[in-house]
């Protein structure tokens, strides 16, 4: 029923599993199961209500996909990949580290009070970290913001994506995600997802506004054993 997490259990320290909540799940079974974990990540199409009260609702995760069209390049912008890898000073890697964080302001990892010693930030640095790795990012030519990439199955996924507090609201955003649908359409990508939480409102209006769809909501509770 749970899935072991081994990723999640070597970085925060503790057995963390997860569990795709369907219909036929009882409670009951799920607190026989979970014995050998400390935390446990619940995914479901639907609300659900739970009577014991360690399952915390963490997040409303929204996936938003458009189809990809032949795009204009985007000035201003930077794309690394493998043709054109990263070349980065150690101040801007550090910037990008802060932008990394910044990206992960509405996440369950950083609203959840009881991810605690700094998980958040480990979690939202080793991925910054993997992106400069497998030169998958996008930034602008100043580091006014950034995007980052991967590719799966003619897929293009967006992950982390974050804009510098003084360069907000001067159409950064969407200069970012124009930029990652120029070079993935270039790439022969057909379609671009973007996730986000629903409580970013900004960034849902965003999505909305340049032609995104939503394509599929998950919410997500976070289960602690004591």
């Amino acid at each position: 029923m749970i899935s072991s997490l081994d990723f999640d259990t070597r970085l925060f320290g503790y057995p963390v599993g997860a569990v795709d909540w369907e219909a036929d799940c009882k409670e009951t079974d799920f607190l026989r199961a979970v014995k050998d974990f400390k935390l446990v990540y619940v995914f479901s199409e639907v609300p659900l209500s739970f009577a014991n009260p360690q399952f915390l609702p963490v997040d409303v995760k929204v996936l938003f996909e458009k189809e990809l069209n032949f795009s204009q390049a985007v000035d201003g912008v930077q794309v690394f990949s493998q043709e054109n890898p990263v070349s980065l000073s150690q101040q801007e890697k550090e910037a990008l580290r802060f932008l990394a964080l910044e990206s992960g302001v509405y996440s369950r990892f950083k609203t959840d009070p009881r991810l605690v010693n700094e998980k958040f930030e480990k979690l939202y640095e080793l991925w910054i970290d993997q992106a400069l790795t497998k030169n998958e990012l996008i930034i602008g030519t100043h580091l006014e913001g950034m995007i980052t990439y991967r590719i799966q199955e003619k897929t293009g996924k967006i992950g982390l994506f974050a804009v510098q507090p003084n360069h907000r609201q001067k159409g950064w955003g969407k200069k970012l995600v124009s930029a990652a649908e120029h070079y993935l359409g270039e790439k022969g990508i057909k379609k671009l997802q973007i996730p986000t939480q629903e409580s970013n409102q900004s960034a849902m209006g965003l999505y909305q506004k340049i032609g995104y769809q939503v394509v599929r909501k998950t919410y997500i509770y976070h289960y602690w054993k004591d």
